[in-house]
């Protein structure tokens, strides 16, 4: 190969950023039309004449709910939650301090920040590398390859739900997946490979769900409880969410083996010696402790769900409830101290695992949520006329097929959170002349809306496995997605639906 001279390297250099400098150029340039866009729908769409039964006021409200919406989507999350709520406090809707009152002051916002600090605790002292080596270490996985695709999915799956951001979970099981395959002789192409690397983040995205008191799942759940004043019970939800994801998951496994086929040669005597050859130390104080606190802070906030609210110490937890319950496991882990050092640093846990965009985001979807149902609005009316042909007079099963279609479209395009936000307002409406479940409805939904990797724009996590170029082929992701997609909605419709009926 010849070696580039001096000039002909500065040619390569100068070349390289005449052919980017456009690029950069056409791309910033976008990004301020999407802004432009964003905030004249904000700050323009109320000046517009009233669309009956819409009110002025309620034109103002939609226009910064469609700006948030669109800024969310094209541009950003942090700064555009903040604009809106200027925005909602310049409308005839509510005064400024009244928008922060219902933004800041609002449960839901406090339990986000509140649980992705001790979730982050957790996860920050490596408590899920002893979870995940414990899942598979199992010796039901010793040569039968199905059983070992399942447990490796169902893993990430609980890695997942037990995370404050399921990011390192995928990202520590799809490690573990590549050393297993490069280590049997799997490689970039292989059909195993393919559908593993894309049925650890299907176990992923089920589990991001599976919490209602994190991230996007509460934001949801929060809207649902604003909008129709009903408290949503944790345990059936986390109990729907377990049921439903074993079931996906199990019927993945059997899809890999009954009608994907692929060659599992090479991985037919797998077994647990793989994973115990690198043993684990043993835990430490720390790590005991926090494990202790995960699963304590998961039974306290579900005891008023199983026991009566009359005995004392569980009218105690009532009382606090979920945010209470957070806030006071994160005082007892800084106020103990292991080895003179408190038990978590808090300072570093916020600074790691605090997504202050979600935190931001959910607490103006709370505040705006509450707007698009307020009185004087006629939002509600509006949207009631509007979709009523497609969702009114519908049976149950119908009316329901038709939201999860939606769902699980809209999410594989937009963010999941915003949507499911969207749409709890009118599940509730048309829920309740359709003679259906809104609770069961909404639930079914809500999971349905984290069935997204088809599109880098469906999520930041299905932005990293469409761009995961060494170890699948993007066209893959919408091949084995799209039987994940299809096989979700009959599952939701034919088992999830009567479940949730039953339960809630």
């Amino acid at each position: 190969m010849k070696q580039m001279n001096g000039k002909g390297s500065e040619r390569l250099v100068n070349k390289n950023i005449s052919t980017n400098a456009p690029a950069k150029a056409s791309k910033n340039t976008l990004y301020y039309i999407h802004c432009i866009i964003g905030l004249l729908f904000m700050f323009g769409f109320g000046a517009l004449k009233p669309i009956e039964p819409i009110t002025a006021m309620g034109m103002q409200v939609l226009g910064v709910f469609i700006g948030v919406i669109y800024l969310w989507s094209f541009v950003t999350i942090l700064w555009p939650s903040l604009l809106g709520m200027i925005a909602l406090g310049l409308t005839q809707y509510a005064s400024m301090k009244e928008v922060l009152m219902g933004a800041f002051g609002d449960t839901v916002p406090i339990l986000v920040l509140f649980a992705m600090i001790l979730f982050g605790a957790i996860q920050h002292a490596g408590v899920t590398k002893y979870i995940s080596r414990w899942f598979l270490t199992r010796k039901i996985i010793n040569g039968r390859p199905v059983v070992f695709s399942f447990i490796f999915i169902y893993t990430a799956y609980v890695l997942a739900a037990l995370s404050a951001n399921i990011l390192p979970a995928l990202l520590l099981m799809w490690s573990i997946l590549y050393d297993v395959l490069e280590d049997v002789g799997y490689k970039k192409g292989d059909k195993y490979t393919t559908i593993m690397v894309i049925g650890t983040m299907f176990g992923a995205i089920s589990g991001q769900a599976a919490k209602p008191f994190t991230g996007s799942a509460l934001m949801i759940v929060g809207s649902f409880e604003k909008v129709t004043k009903m408290h949503l019970d944790y345990l059936p939800y986390m109990l729907f969410g377990v049921i439903m994801s074993t079931l996906g998951i199990m019927i993945y496994s059997l899809l890999i083996k009954f009608v994907f086929k692929p060659d599992m040669s090479r991985i037919a005597n797998i077994s647990t010696e793989r994973f115990e050859k690198n043993k684990l130390p043993l835990m430490t104080l720390q790590q005991k402790i926090l494990f202790t606190c995960m699963f304590g802070y998961l039974i306290l906030i579900l005891l008023p769900s199983i026991l009566p609210k009359t005995l004392g110490f569980v009218a105690l937890l009532n009382k606090i409830g979920p945010w209470g319950i957070v806030m006071a496991f994160i005082v007892g882990l800084c106020l103990f101290k292991v080895d003179n050092k408190p038990i978590i640093d808090f300072k570093e846990i916020i600074g790691r695992y605090v997504t202050w965009d979600v935190y931001f985001l959910v607490a103006m979807a709370m505040v705006i949520s509450g707007a698009l149902t307020g009185e004087g609005t006629g939002i509600k009316e509006f949207a009631t006329h509007a979709l009523n042909p497609l969702l009114g007079d519908r049976s149950p099963m119908v009316f329901t097929a038709i939201l999860l279609v939606f769902s699980m479209f809209i999410t594989n395009i937009a963010n999941n959170g915003v949507m499911g936000v969207l749409l709890m307002p009118i599940i509730f409406t048309f829920a309740t002349k359709n003679g259906a479940n809104p609770m069961a409805v909404s639930t079914a939904v809500i999971f349905a809306l984290h069935i997204a990797l088809l599109t880098p724009a469906a999520s930041p996590y299905a932005a990293i496995l469409i761009g995961n170029k060494e170890w699948i082929d993007s066209r893959d992701v919408v091949r084995y997605g799209s039987v994940i997609v299809a096989v979700s909605f009959v599952l939701f419709l034919l088992v999830g639906m009567p479940l949730a009926n039953l339960i809630f």
